[in-house]
């Protein structure tokens, strides 16, 4: 359900999406399998709405580029633009409330 990106094609991946949620994550962390949940269950009400991943220990320069502290942390695309970040847990009502305020 996830597209993983990487250091070499989130650039461009993100600017070809017009409506997405990006998810950095890493492989031990438990909150960000219960937020890969939550988006799951977010993108099925959602249709038309892409979800990636980014694992933050493999790609460091996105990472960087992306402002992204700590896993989790969900970023809004909206027109090949990441319109807004949010680290942290959010159940799919408040995920559906803040993509939407996006």
């Amino acid at each position: 359900m996830f597209t993983e990106l990487t250091d070499a094609t989130y650039k461009s991946t993100i600017a070809a999406t017009q409506a997405g949620v990006l998810i950095c994550f890493k492989k031990l962390c438990p909150h960000c399998k219960n937020m890969e949940k939550v988006l799951e269950k977010f993108s099925a009400a959602q249709p038309g709405i892409t979800l990636f991943s980014l694992d933050s220990e493999e790609n460091p320069i996105a990472m960087q580029d992306l402002g992204s502290e700590r896993a989790p942390t969900i970023f809004v695309i909206k027109g090949g633009v990441a319109v807004a970040k949010k680290a942290g847990l959010m159940n799919p009502r408040e995920m559906a409330t803040w993509y939407e305020g996006a």
